[in-house]
């Protein structure tokens, strides 16, 4: 069983961010998870129960405008913002003892992947055993109407903190019923993205997969055949181009985008415990 508990840190230019950690007494090496857009870190209970008779414990935050973290909703002044609230949660969480004693895996999601692999490539010190990477946001399926799409530099001079829909629906997210009922009364999703976050996602594409060969650390990649939100193809070639040998794809026909929610998560499930145990071995 988890001893769980919950807090808050100073992420960049102070914003209060929330944090929460499932502490498994019998440990030997610790999950660091990264969500992605319009969730929150509560939002993996199923994945983290999923393993709480192994050796994990996990760490989870939420990103700034989400969850229970400080700001407005789906707004970040600069994409950027995320990844040094990124780096501030990793320094804090690595300093403890506990966490370094074991393999320190990074786990991340859609958004969440790209705000882990830019904050990565920008910050060599970061010093991770292995990352699991899901339905990285490097390229998008979603269509974006294109008044938003031409619009958004214009409104992020003139309304930066404006937000607008992000065009996802819950049935893009899982095939089951019961979890989209969930979402539907979670009060802390949302579905709102500021311009300056859209056009940063844009940016971080350019940045982030043309130095995938950069990322040398152990991956596992999981993804749709034909994820309705994010790009498949662009998952897929991240991992082709990863500058590690040691590497696993693993790619799920008919999944939706939040794989570990979806009607086939216990298979994601015993995929992941596979590739984090195989760290827990070599220790």
């Amino acid at each position: 069983m988890y001893k769980r508990s919950e807090g808050f840190f100073k992420g960049y230019q102070d914003i209060n961010l929330f944090f929460q950690i499932w502490d498994n007494p019998e440990a030997r090496g610790t999950v660091i998870i990264t969500h992605g857009h319009g969730e929150h870190s509560e939002s993996y209970h199923r994945l983290i129960k999923a393993f709480e008779n192994d050796k994990w414990s996990f760490y989870g935050w939420d990103l700034r405008g989400h969850g229970r973290s400080d700001g407005r909703r789906g707004y970040v002044a600069e994409f950027d913002d995320y990844c040094k609230d990124y780096k501030i949660f990793l320094d804090m969480v690595m300093k403890e003892e506990k966490v370094k004693k074991g393999p320190v895996i990074l786990y991340c999601h859609s958004m969440g992947g790209l705000i882990q692999l830019k904050t990565l490539l920008q910050n060599s010190d970061i010093d991770c055993t292995a990352m699991v990477i899901s339905a990285p946001l490097l390229g998008l399926t979603v269509p974006v109407p294109a008044f938003k799409a031409k619009g958004a530099g214009i409104l992020n001079k003139l309304l930066p903190q404006i937000t607008m829909g992000n065009e996802l629906s819950n049935d893009m997210l899982t095939r089951d019923p019961d979890v989209i009922r969930e979402y539907e009364q979670d009060a802390l999703r949302h579905t709102r993205v500021s311009p300056g976050a859209f056009l940063g996602f844009l940016d971080s594409f350019e940045f982030v997969n043309p130095r995938a060969n950069q990322l040398k650390k152990p991956a596992l990649v999981i993804v749709s055949d034909a994820d309705p939100v994010i790009s498949t193809s662009a998952a897929k070639a991240l991992y082709e181009h990863l500058g590690t040998t040691q590497k696993e794809l693993y790619v799920y026909p008919g999944g939706k985008h939040e794989l570990i929610n979806d009607t086939i998560r216990q298979t994601v499930y015993a995929d992941i415990k596979k590739f984090l145990d195989g760290f827990l071995e070599s220790k």
